[in-house]
């Protein structure tokens, strides 16, 4: 590869990286809000966002051109794209918490329980994925494989609780909305990381 290439791959990889990074400390961001119930913090994750819906165009036609010279980078073809999805949920994240902040929709115990468990674990679980653009690692793969899959699994349970909860009366119908979006949203990030990790080791 010649060292024009390199700069090129390493400057675009390293952008991927970044973006990954983004998502994951805007995740943080919604985990601070939804617990301190203040919507100040989430006004730097937009501007993110849609950072990558600005790069995404450009670095997928930069990945496939690159992929045709050099077939080893076939698996970063697909990853920009799994970041728009990724950057779109976490859109959806912010704004969920922002509405239960301003029209002060209150969620119950178990379910503030439920969903701060799963901002963290999806953090956990993006900093290994940011990791694996830079060094495509079978280890690294698993384990964020895995526990995508441990989300996904745990935000289907959290949802049959969530229906428990309303027939008891527990919670109100207004969260019970917010509940299923954040659900949704949580669960599409953590599907969309478990892609990259998988066709980055395919």
């Amino acid at each position: 590869m010649k060292t024009e290439v390199k700069e090129t791959v390493k400057e675009v990889l390293m952008n991927l990286h970044q973006l990954v990074k983004g998502a994951e400390e805007c995740i943080s961001r919604v985990q601070t809000a939804f617990i301190y119930n203040s919507s100040r913090i989430l006004h730097d994750c937009q501007p993110k966002v849609e950072h990558i819906k600005k790069l995404e165009p450009q670095l997928t036609k930069e990945l496939a051109g690159l992929a045709r010279e050099y077939p080893d980078l076939r698996p970063y073809v697909s990853v920009p794209v799994h970041l728009l999805r990724i950057g779109e949920s976490v859109t959806v994240l912010s704004e969920q918490v922002e509405k239960k902040i301003r029209e002060n929709i209150l969620c119950s115990a178990g379910a503030i329980d439920e969903l701060t468990f799963l901002f963290q674990r999806l953090m956990e679980m993006l900093r290994p994925t940011a990791d694996m653009i830079l060094v495509r690692n079978e280890i690294l793969s698993k384990y964020v494989q895995e526990s995508a899959q441990g989300v996904e699994r745990r935000a289907t349970e959290y949802a049959t609780r969530h229906e428990e909860r309303l027939i008891e009366g527990v919670c109100l119908p207004l969260a019970s909305a917010l509940y299923i979006n954040v659900l949704d949203a949580v669960k599409s990030i953590a599907w969309h990381a478990k892609e990259i990790a998988r066709k980055l080791m395919g």
